[in-house]
């Protein structure tokens, strides 16, 4: 059994040392595998990637996100581009848009967006979205500074179509390259004969999607990856469960959010990353699958769609 937070925030400023290596030996305790710990700001990402290179399930993200849109310079956009180079960076994010709280720096939050999607594209890296209250002209923007590009998805290996999930489909090692035909690459196991379909992945993560089923839909068509937390379990997230129904496992990843957004039973406590427990055993039921065999999708979705080993 092996969990996998695909987006937390052990680097959180709040947090003292002692309270981050407390939350570090949980983790440790627990049955989580990997974590992405996302960064919000420059500080935030030097943290994150000191985490990264402390504890060997812990990777990094590092990014500005749209709440800094008014007070960020191009030496904090330098700064990402140079802390990008890391090893254990995997990501650029979380970047995005945030109207919940007006539009006072709407201008500066696109234009903030726009250069960091930009930065990924030039380093060919995946992205990691916030999108709230901003649904439609996330996508556009998205769309516009090419992140669903032909080009950007050849950058990256493809991600197995629905119904391709098995012990044998998940194995990277096993996967050798075959040849590219249309929309869908085929490639063929060392086990056998075996085919899987691979699709392609544009390496673009809807974090704590909260967005229509249907822009979901629209999403995993242009080769987007749709990232549910705790709203999933909430007795009022009818939403976030139908989107967990429709959208194919292959194109979902598990993530906390923490210490924002704890799942149900826990919901009003600070979350924690090993509590992406519940949010996998929700999805689990939704899904009709095991709570082990969701677990191992997400654990293989996550590895994947950040390069990890």
């Amino acid at each position: 059994m092996m969990l996998f937070d695909a987006h937390t925030h052990l680097n959180f400023e709040k947090f003292s040392d002692e309270e981050r290596k407390a939350l570090a030996q949980e983790i440790e305790e627990s049955q989580l595998g990997y974590i992405i710990d996302v960064a919000d700001c420059v500080q935030g990402a030097e943290q994150a990637l000191q985490d990264a290179d402390d504890y060997s399930w812990c990777y990094a993200a590092v990014g500005i996100h749209p709440d800094h849109a008014s007070v960020y310079t191009d030496a904090d956009i330098g700064a990402i581009r140079r802390l990008a180079a890391h090893p254990k960076a995997m990501a650029i994010g979380e970047i995005g848009l945030d109207y919940y709280y007006g539009t006072d720096d709407r201008e500066e939050q696109q234009e903030l967006f726009r250069k960091q999607i930009r930065l990924a594209n030039e380093l060919k890296m995946p992205i990691m979205i916030h999108s709230r209250d901003a649904n439609q002209l996330t996508m556009d923007i998205l769309t516009e500074e090419g992140a669903f590009s032909e080009e950007r998805k050849s950058w990256f290996p493809g991600r197995p179509a629905p119904g391709t999930l098995s012990d044998t489909a998940f194995a990277h090692d096993m996967i050798v390259p075959g040849v590219y035909e249309g929309e869908y690459s085929y490639r063929h196991m060392k086990s056998g004969s075996e085919i899987i379909r691979l699709v392609p992945d544009a390496r673009v993560q809807m974090h704590c999607y909260s967005g229509s089923p249907e822009m979901a839909e629209e999403y995993v068509k242009l080769g987007a990856t749709i990232s549910l937390g705790g709203p999933v379990t909430f007795k009022n997230g009818k939403k976030a469960a139908e989107v967990c129904r429709r959208i194919p496992a292959e194109f979902l990843l598990s993530e906390t959010d923490a210490p924002y957004m704890a799942p149900e039973p826990l919901r009003g406590r600070p979350n924690k990353p090993h509590y992406v427990e519940h949010v996998v055993r929700r999805m689990a039921m939704i899904k009709g699958v095991s709570y082990g065999e969701m677990s191992r999708i997400f654990a293989e979705n996550g590895k994947r769609f950040f390069d990890i080993p």
